[in-house]
C-alpha cells in the first residue's frame, strides 16, 4: 500500500437512511412553505380583486342609480318572485367604471356576481385557497330581511335555469365559511357538502348582513324588499322599538 494513501470512510446503512429521511423532511418543510406561500400570495390577489370590484360597482351605482346586470344570469326566486339575480362576473358584465375584469389567479374563471332584483344591492365572492381549508370570501352592501329564506344573494349553482332559494338553502354562500365555495380547486365549479341552511345559519362563523333599516312589513314593501307572492306569507326579520329583530309574518306583494 501507498504510504501516502489514505483509507475512504464509509457510510453506514443506518447513516444513509437517517440522511435521507432527513432530506426528506426538509424538503417536505421547503415545499410546503413554498406551496402556502404561493397561495398566501393568491387568495392575497383575490381579496384585492374583490375590493377594487366592489369600490367599482359603488361607483357605478352612484352614476346609474342601480348596479349592472349579471347577464347571462339566473333567477333566484321564491314562490315564484325572482328575488335576485347571479351569474359570473364576466365580460359580458357591462361594468363600465372598470377597465378589466379580473379573474381567479389559479383557475382563470371569473368570480360570483349576484344583485337583487332591483339591483339596489349587490354581493361578490371567490373562493378562498387557503392551504388548510377553502373558503369562501364574500362583500357587497345586501342586507337580509327573511334570514331563512335569503340570508344572501350568492348560492353555489352555475345552473341555467331559475333556482328556487326555499328549497335549495344548502347552496348560500357564507363569508369565512367552508360548506360551500363559489368553485372549488379541483373542477372549478360551484361545491355544496350538503349542509342544511339551519346547519349553516347555527353554525356560521362570521356575521352576515341582517335588516337594519325597516320597522314593518310595509316600510319593507315600500322599499321594494318584499320577496314574496301574493296571496302567500313568509316570516321576515323586523326592528322592533328597541332595534332588536323580531320574526314578523309579511304577506305577498299586493
Amino acid at each position: 500500500m501507498n504510504a501516502y494513501s489514505r483509507s475512504i470512510p464509509a457510510f453506514t446503512l443506518v447513516e444513509i437512511v437517517v440522511t435521507a429521511t432527513i432530506l426528506v423532511i426538509l424538503t417536505s418543510i421547503w415545499f410546503y412553505s413554498y406551496t402556502k406561500n404561493i397561495s398566501d400570495a393568491r387568495d392575497s390577489a383575490r381579496v384585492t380583486d374583490i375590493s377594487a370590484l366592489s369600490s367599482q360597482l359603488s361607483l357605478y351605482k352612484r352614476e346609474r342609480w342601480a348596479y349592472p346586470h349579471p347577464w347571462d344570469r339566473i333567477n333566484l326566486t321564491n314562490w315564484s318572485v325572482n328575488v335576485a339575480l347571479q351569474w359570473r362576473m364576466n365580460q359580458n358584465v357591462s361594468l363600465s367604471t372598470a377597465t378589466i375584469l379580473p379573474s381567479d389567479p389559479e383557475l382563470d374563471i371569473p368570480y360570483f356576481y349576484g344583485t337583487t332584483s332591483n339591483r339596489q344591492e349587490f354581493q361578490i365572492a371567490a373562493s378562498m385557497e387557503n392551504s388548510e381549508s377553502p373558503f369562501t370570501y364574500l362583500k357587497g352592501d345586501y342586507k337580509s330581511i327573511a334570514r331563512t329564506i335569503l340570508p344572501n344573494i350568492l348560492m353555489a349553482t352555475d345552473w341555467s335555469s331559475d333556482i328556487d332559494v326555499a328549497s335549495n338553502g344548502s347552496l348560500f354562500l357564507f363569508q369565512n365559511w367552508f360548506n360551500t365555495l363559489p368553485y372549488d380547486f379541483v373542477t372549478g365549479e360551484p361545491f355544496s357538502d350538503g349542509t342544511s341552511l339551519t346547519g349553516m345559519l347555527d353554525n356560521v362563523s362570521s356575521d352576515y348582513w341582517q335588516n337594519t333599516d325597516y320597522r314593518s312589513c310595509s316600510e319593507i314593501e315600500l322599499a321594494g324588499k318584499n320577496i314574496t307572492a301574493s296571496g302567500s306569507s313568509d316570516t321576515y326579520e323586523t326592528l322592533d322599538t328597541n332595534g332588536e329583530l323580531q320574526p314578523t309574518i309579511c304577506n305577498g306583494i299586493l
